[in-house]
This record gives C-alpha cells, sequence and structure tokens, in this order.
C-alpha cells in the first residue's frame, strides 16, 4: 500500500467517524426524529417540528440553521420560509390537539401538553 493508498484510506475513516458523530448530535437535536407517519409532515416539516419537541423555544435563526445549515452556497432562502413551515405543521397538527405557539419577537415553542401528546403518539407508533 503506499502512501498516498493509507491517506486516502485514513481520510475516509475519518469521514465516516465525523458522519457517525454528525448522525448521533443531530438525534440528540432532534432533527433526525422517526415522525409518525399519521401526522403527514415533509421532511423539512419534521425536522423542525423535531427541533421544536427539544427545545423549550426556537428562533427562526434557529431554524434557518436546522433546515438550511448545510447548504454550502447555493440559493439564498428567506427567513420567513420558517413561519411558513410552522403554518403547515400546525395545520397537520391541530386535529391532534397538539400546538405551536408563537412568542412574539423571540421564536415558537410547544407547550408541555402538546409535547405530552407528541410523546404519547411515538409511543404508539413504536408499539404499532
Amino acid at each position: 500500500m503506499t502512501f498516498r493508498d493509507e491517506f486516502v484510506a485514513a481520510l475516509e475513516a475519518e469521514i465516516e467517524a465525523l458522519q457517525d458523530r454528525l448522525a448521533a448530535l443531530e438525534e440528540v437535536m432532534g432533527m433526525r426524529i422517526e415522525v409518525p407517519f399519521i401526522l403527514q409532515l415533509t421532511r423539512h416539516e419534521a425536522q423542525l417540528f423535531g427541533f421544536l419537541l427539544k427545545r423549550d423555544l426556537i428562533t427562526k435563526e434557529q431554524g434557518m440553521t436546522v433546515l438550511y445549515g448545510d447548504r454550502a452556497g447555493g440559493e439564498e432562502v428567506e427567513i420567513k420560509i420558517i413561519d411558513v413551515f410552522v403554518c403547515k405543521i400546525r395545520k397537520k397538527l391541530k386535529r391532534f390537539g397538539i400546538e405551536i405557539e408563537t412568542v412574539w419577537g423571540q421564536g415558537y415553542r410547544m407547550s408541555a401538553a402538546s409535547k405530552a401528546i407528541v410523546e404519547d403518539l411515538l409511543q404508539k407508533d413504536l408499539a404499532a
């Protein structure tokens, strides 16, 4: 094995380790939540929803980082898109009694009661 081959193998191993670490961190942050199918959330909606579950409050800036932080260049996304996603999520969750509150000038949050409903849904989904 040449020095180049060893170097490439070492880099590939490091990349794999970093990807595993990133996946673990995203799971802790709520970005990799397995949302019950019944909620009918899209991938971006599920990411934002999972982040809301893990936090007391999220700002629009945090929401942008969750959804678009991995973009390297590309087209610009307006921060207003977070409001759009929250509106869509609210509409889909309303029938389950799950509410996302607006904290004016700060961001969004879910009450403990809403989080409890979600946890119950997640447990039922895992049991099925």
